[in-house]
């Protein structure tokens, strides 16, 4: 007997229509029927009286509804004790860019030694990130941390410090490190609305009552390297995203105690998360 065609008959019974628990069910009115007779000449009785106003539940048809429903819950419990010792063969993560780079594509090879076979999901802004997390299209994210529902388990990985990039030919590369008294008056070049790390910086400003001055918006961490790199201004990343892009560029440390970002790694999934975790540093 297959255990769908309980639950096909378990929401019939809940709706009291054939067509409104194949419709539930995302199946054709034929099949579930096909189903539910399927049911009654397993065990050899009749399960429903039919009308045209739905159907009702025969004595038979009673007694399988009360042993189905505990038949359910207590399959929903062995689920959940089982759940600490599931394998997880798939696994669907997501990150943008940069910290896939830094985060998870070292992680890959210690899955796959594992059995696992990964799935990994690129997206430009976090945003759509923690979206794909939040609509279930993704078992795991790594990303920057921000305030979640207390459905989501989330672990602090690291903190990463922020770095103002620009030119060598700018006055402030030799310095070891730009306050942001410095920073508020060189034009900058971020991100459009919606990244976390603008957010921050106007964060920042906003606390130590500094402006901002925004030259260019765009959508891509290479097109912003390329401004700064032409001397069109400064920008602000990640430790994350500091790589050998050009002789030309500087990284230099943005001097702030909340100058940082920390990276977290969220799941829906408790036990996954925590399973999963162990191979990402």
């Amino acid at each position: 007997m297959n255990i769908e065609f309980l639950k096909g008959f378990v929401e019939t019974v809940r709706t009291k229509s054939i067509a409104k628990a194949s419709e539930n069910l995302h199946i054709s009115h034929t099949a579930l029927s096909k189903q539910l007779r399927s049911l009654e000449k397993h065990f050899d009785v009749q399960l429903f009286i039919r009308s045209s106003q739905g159907v009702e539940l025969t004595e038979a048809g009673k007694v399988l509804y009360d042993s189905s429903t505990i038949l359910f819950d207590q399959l929903a419990s062995i689920k959940n004790q089982l759940e600490p010792y599931k394998v997880w063969h798939r696994i669907r993560m997501a990150a943008v860019p940069d910290i896939a780079a830094r985060y998870l594509m070292p992680a890959l090879p210690k899955l796959q030694e594992q059995g696992h076979e990964v799935e990994l999901l690129y997206r430009q802004s976090t945003k759509e990130v923690y979206k794909l997390l939040l609509n279930g299209e993704v078992d795991l994210i790594v990303a920057e941390r921000i305030s979640m529902h207390p459905s989501i388990w989330i672990e602090d990985l690291n903190q990463e410090p922020l770095y103002v990039v620009m030119s060598k030919e700018n006055p402030l590369s030799g310095q070891p490190m730009v306050t942001l008294t410095e920073l508020s008056n060189q034009p900058l070049v971020l991100y459009t609305e919606g990244c976390t790390i603008r957010a921050k910086l106007t964060e920042l400003f906003a606390t130590m009552e500094r402006p901002m001055h925004i030259k260019t918006e765009v959508d891509f961490s290479e097109v912003i390297l390329g401004y700064v790199g032409n001397g069109d201004g400064v920008t602000v990343l990640p430790e994350a995203s500091i790589i050998p892009f050009s002789d030309r560029l500087v990284f230099v440390p943005l001097h702030h105690p909340e100058a940082q970002r920390t990276i977290s790694i969220f799941s829906r999934n408790r036990t996954k998360g925590q399973k999963i975790r162990r191979f990402i540093s």
